[in-house]
C-alpha cells in the first residue's frame, strides 16, 4: 500500500473511531418530501412541517409536507412504498403504523417493508371519566366496571386509544364497550355529554377538560406525573405499573434505503428537534423528544409491531 493510501485510510479509520460521520448524501438532486396520513391541522401535520423547517436547513433543501389522509393510512403509506428507497420520500406516522397491518390486514408488512428513520416524540395516555361516573380513582372505576358489566362505554378517537383501552381492560378483568368517533374531539365531548363515561387518550388533548372540572382524570402513564396534570397519579402510583403505553410519532424511509442516509437523516431530525421553537411546542404538549438512533428506534418499532399485535388477537378484535 502506498504511504498516502495508508495515511488516507488510517483517517477514515480515525474518525469512525471518534464517531464522526462522513456525509452519506448531499440531497441535490431535488425536494424531499414528507408524507403524512392525517389532515391538514393535525398534531401530526402540524408537528410534521415543524420537523421539514429545521431538517429543510440542516439538508439544504427544500422538504416539503404532503398531505394524505385515507383508507386507515393506506394512501400515505403507498405513497411512501412506492416511491425509490434513497431517502427522499419520507412519511411520519403514529403507532397506526405499527398496528394496522395486524387490524385492518394492509398489504404492507411493517417489520420488512419500512425503514424506521427517527422516533420524533412521545405523549403520555391518560384515563378520564364522566364527572358524573361514581369513580374518584381507577381502582373504583374498575370495581364498578366489574359490579356492573356492560355499563361503561369507551369513546375510541383511533386505532391507538382502542387499543390502549384493551389493554388495559386485559390487564384489570374489566370490559368497556368501545363506541368509534372520528376524532379526539367528538370522542372527548361524547363523555361530557354523558354518551360514554371512559375514554383513553392522550394527555394532552384530555388536560384542558381535566383543569376545567369537564372530565376527571384517572391515571396517567410515564414514570412521573406530568405538570400539566399534577393531581393526576401515574399508572405505578395507581396499581397497574403494566400499563406503560404512550403514543408516539416516528418519520419512515421505505425498505432498502442505505443505512448511512437513514443515520444522517436521524442526526438531522433530532437536531432539528433541540430548536427553541419545538422544545417549546413539545413542552406545551407534555411531549418528549425522542433520542434514540434510527437502529434503537428499529428495535423499538419491532417491539410495537408485535405488542400490539399480540392484543389484537388476545382481545379478539374485529373490524369491518
Amino acid at each position: 500500500m502506498h504511504r498516502r493510501d495508508l495515511l488516507q485510510g488510517f483517517g477514515v479509520a480515525a474518525l469512525g473511531s471518534l464517531g464522526v460521520r462522513v456525509a452519506a448524501q448531499d440531497f441535490s438532486k431535488g425536494p424531499v418530501r414528507i408524507l403524512t396520513p392525517y389532515d391538514p391541522g393535525s398534531t401530526v401535520d402540524i408537528t410534521s412541517r415543524m420537523v421539514a423547517e429545521g431538517l429543510s436547513k440542516r439538508l439544504g433543501q427544500t422538504v416539503i409536507v404532503e398531505n394524505r389522509p385515507g383508507g386507515h393510512g393506506s394512501i400515505g403509506m403507498n405513497a411512501l412504498l412506492s416511491a425509490p428507497a434513497n431517502g427522499y420520500t419520507l412519511l411520519t406516522d403514529t403507532p397506526a403504523s405499527a398496528i394496522n397491518p395486524s387490524l385492518y390486514k394492509s398489504r404492507y408488512d411493517p417489520a420488512k417493508d419500512l425503514a424506521p428513520v427517527a422516533q420524533l416524540l412521545s405523549l403520555p395516555f391518560a384515563i378520564a371519566v364522566a364527572p358524573g361516573v361514581p369513580a374518584q380513582n381507577i381502582g373504583e372505576l374498575v370495581a364498578l366496571g366489574k359490579a356492573k358489566p356492560g355499563s361503561l362505554n369507551a369513546a375510541v378517537a383511533g386505532t391507538s386509544t382502542r387499543l390502549a383501552g384493551e389493554l388495559f381492560s386485559m390487564q384489570a378483568g374489566v370490559t368497556f364497550t368501545p363506541i368509534p368517533y372520528k376524532g379526539a374531539m367528538s370522542a372527548m365531548q361524547s363523555v361530557m355529554r354523558g354518551e360514554t363515561q371512559v375514554v383513553f387518550l392522550d394527555a394532552a388533548n384530555l388536560a384542558p377538560f381535566v383543569e376545567a372540572g369537564t372530565m376527571r382524570g384517572l391515571l396517567i402513564t410515564g414514570d412521573k406525573r406530568w405538570s400539566a396534570l399534577p393531581q393526576v397519579p401515574t399508572a405505578q402510583e395507581a396499581g397497574y405499573p403494566g400499563f406503560d403505553v404512550s403514543t408516539w410519532f416516528g418519520m419512515f424511509a421505505r425498505a432498502g434505503t442505505p443505512q448511512a442516509i437513514l443515520d444522517q437523516l436521524n442526526d438531522a431530525i433530532r437536531e432539528a428537534m433541540g430548536s427553541p421553537a419545538l422544545e417549546r411546542y413539545l413542552r406545551q404538549r407534555g411531549a418528549q423528544a425522542s433520542q434514540r438512533t434510527s437502529t434503537e428506534f428499529k428495535t423499538f418499532f419491532n417491539q410495537e409491531i408485535n405488542r400490539w399485535r399480540d392484543v389484537i388477537v388476545k382481545a379478539d378484535i374485529k373490524v369491518e
